[in-house]
């Protein structure tokens, strides 16, 4: 029932616009076997020349990394919490 009430009176759509539209939406880089926010970082790769993009520094890989679309507020948590030595794991599934 509550969650027909917010429907109707557009709520979600309210809380959408005021985290994505209007605070700025961010990106982050989520590694989809650990779930863990992989790294944009200048590597070098096996033929000895470097590239610049997403890696997850835990399971040491750049495969199967996907781009997630956040509020900046989220990203800035997330950033806070892993300074302080606490790594958050984000569920993800293809639409």
């Amino acid at each position: 029932m509550e969650r027909d009430c917010l429907i109707a009176h557009g709520a979600s759509a309210n809380l959408h616009e005021r985290l994505f539209t209007l605070s700025g939406s961010s990106q982050i880089h989520i590694y989809q076997k650990c779930k863990n926010v992989a790294n944009v970082i200048l590597r070098s790769v096996s033929s000895g020349r470097k590239i610049m993009g997403p890696y997850c520094r835990i399971c040491e890989s750049a495969e199967e990394i996907f781009k997630v679309n956040v509020p900046c507020g989220a990203k800035l948590l997330c950033q806070e919490l892993f300074s302080m030595g606490i790594n958050l794991k984000f569920e993800t599934r293809l639409c």
